[in-house]
């Protein structure tokens, strides 16, 4: 079974029906309670806290106002943690009748018959282009549907996204738009998940976060079809979150629907649809001057309930409306802010220094003229936090070569930990992450694997395979002895050569055989992770940090959890023949949208390249087919692994299904072998077959007289 985190309470509410009185108050004794609650950017900020900001305690901290923000209603009594913030109100749905008209319905379904695609298996490579009439056809009509929620709200919105989707049979669960649920808790303690949903509806306190599309603020569905022409495909609405039974069910005429807000106010879910068709209009709104995130405006909005659907994103109304006014890209908002707002990350960040201020000549730094390149890669950001290391480079380095790497001479490193290749303390007063690989780069491991090892991992593979996205197993699987061997050994044939490619001993730490999936991996570093950009001793502001970075900005570097690895490797399983997509990017530097090599290797080839920012890398989403790939991690001779990570298996939402040899695994199966072998047969006394247990070290000197005395058991 796995164990459950400490500090998880059972729901059990009559135990304790009134809050506990406190013995006494942190001021009359003299001191003050401080809660260790930090979001994602508070490791960042607790380095340079502003003088004169002390840490208030959580009930007393300001609330975040940037950006039109409205923080969710908390309850410190229950839940020690800060809620998440909004962008709409008011709230109440907001049914529109009649607000397409049929001759709106028709065009709109002649464009869903011609660009519809189903991203669970795509059938293009890439998103299809609107030609520019049916551009003007799908942005005009939802932009009726937008002035119709202003009309309804009385609040200022844009169009953001709109999405034309045929529902199938799996529907959506209930959810909110722009905030998603965290965990339920009960006087300071979290609810244990399985008794979440009760708690939650027995008076729990539900935490909710911010989710990735926080920017919106209001959503808005219109049926495209004949509400008799279906059976299920019901909008339903949830009191709060846990409830069994809806508050509203909306199965709309053709040309209507129901607008809501974006937050947790209104659950909502849709029903599968068990028979017929049901097509309907999908629109999400932001206010005004509220900037879209990079990785976030090429995103096409998709559950497994979407069906066949055709999107028009922030990217397509951008670049539309860019070429009709004769220009490259339209202006967007900056969100600057108007500095008022007075929570400690907003007083903290105003603290950092704006690119602006101390933009560089283009003379001193020609690459500033060129195209901006503001993400890492579609749908990825420097900062994401739900995948593990993030991604980023520091500064632009020509990598040693194949032949470089590979030469005679090249030494040892005469210390385990050197530091990486750049300028410490030019721009940034903060130590560089020090790294154990080098020398540095990529090279090729052609045919590093039979046909017959392949085929063994297959095997391996097909029987103990599971997704970490939804475990189905409560442990991890076990292997037999001769699985483990057979795996070992195929790994260690790879470590072997990666050796002998960079010259120096290399020690097997972990090695996984993934099915990459449609989501693939975003651009990020095995070893190192992106902390922040600074210029002369100041930090960079956060939204300025891709500029900055490009411009010649130093970006700094921290050490991850893996820092005790120094290379990695990934060797094909299947022929780059048998699906789409799945390319192996390497990328120059951080926040670099295209990358300087693209790597398809075929079925027993790989690539070897280090951990640190030298080698970003990402991995494309397999568009169809089947991808297979050996993952192997190494570590210096005599560098020990901390004790929380030799259990870790290397797992991201791309990794797709897999098996995972981890440090653990290394350390036990051999002694467990061992302790099979403790037991050896004696010579025969009196007929009678006798087994004694010996030592280790008696075992061992014992095995050539006992093979000449007696007869081997099988």
């Amino acid at each position: 079974m796995v164990d459950r985190p400490p500090g998880l309470e059972s729901w059990c509410p009559a135990c304790q029906p009134e809050p506990p009185e406190p013995e006494c108050f942190p001021e009359a004794c003299g001191s003050e309670q401080e809660f260790d609650v930090r979001s994602d950017d508070d490791d960042q900020l607790a380095s340079m806290h502003p003088p004169g900001l002390g840490k208030e305690r959580l009930w007393e901290e300001i609330p975040c106002t940037e950006g039109g923000r409205q923080p969710l209603e908390s309850n410190f009594e229950h839940c020690p943690m800060l809620p998440s913030f909004v962008r709409c109100g008011p709230h109440h749905r907001a049914e529109l009748c009649g607000v397409l008209s049929r001759e709106d319905i028709d065009r709109l379904q002649d464009i869903w018959w011609r660009y519809q695609d189903d991203l669970t298996w795509p059938s293009y490579d890439e998103k299809p282009k609107f030609l520019p009439r049916d551009f003007d056809t799908f942005y005009s009509i939802a932009q009726k549907v937008v002035d119709a929620m202003i009309d309804e709200y009385k609040v200022p919105m844009v169009l953001d996204q709109a999405t034309i989707s045929n529902t199938n049979h799996v529907g959506h669960p209930p959810h909110a738009d722009n905030v998603r649920f965290d965990s339920v808790w009960w006087r300071g303690k979290q609810i244990r998940k399985e008794d979440e949903v009760q708690a939650a509806q027995e008076g729990g306190y539900v935490l909710w976060r911010t989710e990735k599309t926080s920017f919106r603020s209001y959503s808005c569905t219109v049926a495209l079809s004949d509400p008799n022409g279906y059976e299920g495909g019901e909008v339903q609405f949830f009191d709060t979150w846990g409830s069994k039974d809806p508050i509203a069910s909306y199965k709309c005429a053709e040309g209507c629907g129901v607008a809501f807000c974006g937050c947790n106010r209104n659950i909502h879910a849709v029903t599968g649809v068990k028979s017929g068709f049901r097509l309907v209009f999908l629109i999400w709104t932001r206010p005004p001057d509220v900037r879209v995130p990079d990785q976030q405006a090429h995103v096409c909005y998709f559950r497994p309930g979407t069906g066949l659907g055709v999107w028009l994103t922030t990217a397509d109304i951008k670049h539309c409306q860019a070429l009709k006014s004769g220009r490259k890209e339209a202006w967007v908002a900056k969100e600057e802010g108007d500095g008022t707002c007075q929570c400690k990350t907003c007083r903290a960040e105003r603290l950092k220094l704006a690119w602006k201020d101390c933009r560089p000549s283009q003379a001193a730094h020609p690459s500033s003229s060129s195209k901006s390149t503001p993400t890492t890669s579609a749908g990825s950001s420097p900062r994401t936090s739900t995948s593990g290391a993030t991604s980023g480079h520091s500064e632009q380095s020509e990598s040693p070569s194949r032949e470089e790497l590979t030469a005679p001479g090249v030494p040892e490193p005469s210390s385990p930990r050197t530091p990486p290749q750049a300028k410490p303390g030019q721009h940034c007063p903060l130590p560089p992450a020090e790294v154990l690989c080098g020398p540095h780069g990529r090279v090729r491991l052609p045919k590093v694997l039979s046909k017959n090892d392949i085929r063994v991992l297959y095997q391996i593979w097909q029987e103990h395979q599971d997704d970490l996205s939804n475990a189905w197993y409560e442990s991890k699987p076990t292997f037999s002895q001769r699985q483990f061997k057979d795996f070992r050994r195929i790994a260690q044939k790879v470590v072997d050569e990666m050796s002998v490619k960079f010259k120096q001993t290399l020690v097997l730490d972990q090695a996984a055989v993934n099915s990459t999936n449609h989501r693939g991996h975003p651009p990020h570093a095995d070893n190192v992770q992106f902390d922040s950009v600074w210029w002369e001793g100041r930090q960079i502001r956060q939204r300025d940090e891709n500029i900055a970075a490009q411009e010649g900005a130093q970006v700094h570097w921290k050490l991850s959890k893996t820092a005790y690895r120094n290379y990695s490797a990934t060797v094909a399983l299947t022929q780059p023949d048998d699906y789409g997509g799945g390319d192996l990017e390497f990328f120059d530097s951080w926040g670099d949208k295209n990358p300087r090599e693209a790597v398809r290797c075929k079925a027993g080839s790989g690539t070897a390249f280090c951990g640190c920012q030298k080698s970003i890398h990402a991995v494309k989403p397999v568009r169809w087919g089947f991808r297979l790939v050996l993952l192997i991690w190494t570590r210096p001779k005599n560098v020990e692994v901390s004790e929380d990570q030799t259990q870790v298996c290397y797992f991201r939402p791309g990794s797709g299904l897999s098996i995972w040899l981890t440090s653990a695994d290394l350390l036990n199966y051999p002694e467990h072998e061992k302790k099979k072998l403790q037991w050896v047969p004696v010579r025969r006394e009196k007929d009678e077959q006798v087994m004694i247990a010996l030592d280790n070290d008696e075992a061992s000197k014992a095995d050539d007289e006992i093979a000449e005395n007696c007869d081997v058991l099988l």
